[in-house]
């Protein structure tokens, strides 16, 4: 019997080989019939089915396998893909590590373990278990190719770069690369070269997904929404219900300012992936519209789920918030703001001490800069304009109120300046701001130079008698831009202190706005900022303009005049209809600024006064 059931199992591993699935299958479940504890047989069978994309008979076959004997290293391997693609992650992780254990050297099991982890989002975690991977087999491309995905995750954009290129290199073909290059590529605003690469990687997988929706999100960033909808549409042609596609889909039209085709968009999502957190908070957080009680009563439901990673639970958590505030729930809804703010606060806390040292260095190293090379020692365009402040202070509807003006172009919000001063550290060596020291005027020449290039390299030709750049935190870097770009102006946004704070509180801002997750910390960023703001003004005397968001509010007219006297322009009553422009606005704001004038949110955030102690606190004075 022992010897027929060899022969057995060796038949239908080689049918399984072959690709004849139907055949190892039926082979396998006849030697279970005979003998149902065959640890080979129910692995075989588990992984057959891990492959027939069905994981959860792949469990069940293997499970049984490993109560039999659970020091088989493969069956651990095997159970932790069944795992994953059942979207439990933490017990594929646990498999993958025993499997590990059990036999240190198999590099697909630790590539696989990485694949996991970032899922999880522990991409440095996940970057060891590549590394691990690759002393084993150095010619392993597909793990090249994820350790670059997972160095890009962890922003080390280089050594991600040189991984990817090692995985090219080794496989020229491998289209996962060309999209993990991409997304490096995209990180740094190289926009060009990263649709390059997507397109190369949809090229050699013409049914690739992913690589189509990170073309779209491309060319949306570069300007061209309706190749951006002509590229989703083909991806939603070969998967109708692909989730991320109709998330990016829903994006793409409120950044259009088509809100009805947005929450369809995004609801289409929802029906897809129900545990898809971002998508539930893009259909709550669309201005104007009040969500139905369906769809906060599938909050609620993928709330309760066990096996969502922190970012889908981060932004049910917003998304929660949202719905719960247009019911009036205040104090329900200010809970669920504040379990989101504190996965991003436990991620990565803010150091006020840090940001005190670093906001001086930026001024006083600007100081003696201009001192030493003078204050017209840049590139001499004056075509740019900046419009900063803290994110929610009112940028979005200033530029959105100039760039309606015939003279005036909006770029939307650009890594230009930070990547400016990248450019300071490439060419000294030495750490920003610091390095400033060490520029003479034909550098700061050259860098205001390189700052116009990258806006014709991304737009084309600068036609616009001004353009700008609205990206808030800008303020940083005035005293690099303002010596590069001596002709350049600025125009601050500033708005109420606790009403600015909560504006930005109750938004799921990136991790890496440390300020934004806690309410002691925005009160202290908030004064840092301020004050540093302030330092400028003097520093640069009339090229800094203070645009108060509640003034606008109150009479939109006479800031616009204001803000137009300001760059020499005259004024056009088109700007005040600046809500129905069709221009592409890429920013939380989106739906906002596609309306009128209104006063709903200048002091929206009283409603929310007894939770605020910790930051009106934190503001002293400048609340």
């Amino acid at each position: 019997m022992l010897e027929s059931i060899i022969r057995a199992l060796e038949a239908g591993y080689q049918a399984q080989q072959a690709g004849n699935l139907a055949r190892a299958e039926k082979i396998y479940r006849e030697v279970l019939g005979r003998d149902p504890g065959n640890v080979h047989a129910l692995n075989l069978l588990g992984m057959l089915c891990v492959n027939a994309a069905r994981p959860k008979e792949a469990i069940a076959f293997i499970k049984q396998a490993l109560a039999v004997d659970d020091s088989d290293p493969q069956a651990h391997a095997n159970i932790g893909l069944a795992y994953k693609d059942t979207g439990k992650p933490k017990d594929a992780i646990r498999h993958f590590r025993e499997s590990i254990r059990l036999d240190p050297r198999n590099p697909v099991v630790l590539n696989n373990l990485g694949n996991v982890l970032r899922l999880v989002e522990q991409p440095r975690e996940a970057a060891r278990s590549y590394e691990r991977a690759l002393k084993l087999q150095p010619m392993f491309a597909e793990c090249w190719s994820n350790l670059a995905a997972a160095l890009n995750e962890s922003d080390r954009w280089e050594r991600g770069l040189q991984a990817v290129d090692r995985a090219l290199q080794l496989d020229p073909g491998l289209a996962q690369a060309w999209n993990n290059k991409g997304d490096i590529l995209l990180n740094q605003a190289k926009h060009t070269d990263a649709l390059t690469h997507y397109q190369k990687a949809a090229a050699l997988s013409p049914k690739y997904a992913a690589a189509m929706i990170n073309m779209a999100r491309v060319q949306r960033d570069m300007e061209a929404p309706e190749d951006a909808f002509e590229t989703l549409d083909k991806v939603l042609a070969m998967e109708p219900r692909h989730p991320e596609a109709h998330h990016v889909m829903g994006v793409l039209h409120e950044q259009t300012g088509d809100r009805a085709s947005a929450a369809n968009h995004f609801q289409a999502a929802i029906d897809s992936a129900p545990g898809m957190g971002m998508a539930h908070y893009q259909l709550a957080q669309i201005n104007g519209r009040t969500g139905t009680d369906a769809e906060l009563a599938a909050m609620r439901s993928a709330w309760g789920r066990g096996d969502l990673s922190g970012s889908d639970r981060m932004y049910l958590a917003f998304g929660l918030a949202r719905a719960l505030e247009q019911r009036g729930a205040y104090d329900e809804a200010y809970e669920y703001l504040a379990r989101g703010n504190g996965v991003k606060a436990t991620a990565r806390p803010y150091d006020d001490a840090e940001t005190a040292d670093y906001i001086d260095s930026l001024y006083n190293c600007a100081e003696s800069a201009a001192a030493r090379v003078g204050f017209d020692a840049g590139c001499a365009d004056e075509r740019m304009v900046f419009v900063v402040g803290m994110p929610r202070s009112g940028t979005s509807l200033t530029e959105q109120i100039l760039a309606t003006h015939s003279a005036v172009a909006g770029a939307g919000e650009l890594s230009y300046a930070y990547d400016m001063a990248h450019r300071v550290r490439d060419m000294t060596g030495q750490k920003f701001p610091d390095n400033m020291d060490l520029l003479d005027p034909s550098s700061f020449r050259e860098l205001g130079e390189y700052y116009v290039s990258r806006h014709a390299e991304a737009t084309g030709d600068l036609d616009a008698r001004y353009v700008v750049d609205k990206t808030p935190l800008n303020f940083q870097y005035i005293g690099l831009l303002a010596i590069a770009l001596p002709r350049a102006r600025f125009i601050y946004c500033r708005r109420d202190a606790v009403a600015n704070c909560w504006a930005i509180h109750r938004i799921p801002f990136d991790e890496k706005q440390t300020y934004a997750h806690s309410l002691t910390s925005l009160g202290q960023y908030y004064r840092r900022h301020r004050d540093l703001v302030e330092r400028w003004k003097s520093l640069f005397p009339g090229r800094i303009l203070t645009v108060r968001y509640e003034d606008t509010v109150a009479d939109v007219e006479s800031q616009s005049r204001r803000m137009l006297n300001f760059l020499d322009l005259p004024f056009e009553p088109g700007v005040l209809a600046f809500h129905e422009t069709e221009r592409l606005v890429k920013t939380p704001s989106a739906s906002q600024v596609r309306r009128p004038i209104y006063t709903e949110s200048v002091a929206a955030w009283k409603r929310y006064e007894k939770h605020l102690g910790p930051l009106i606190e934190a503001l002293g004075d400048a609340a």
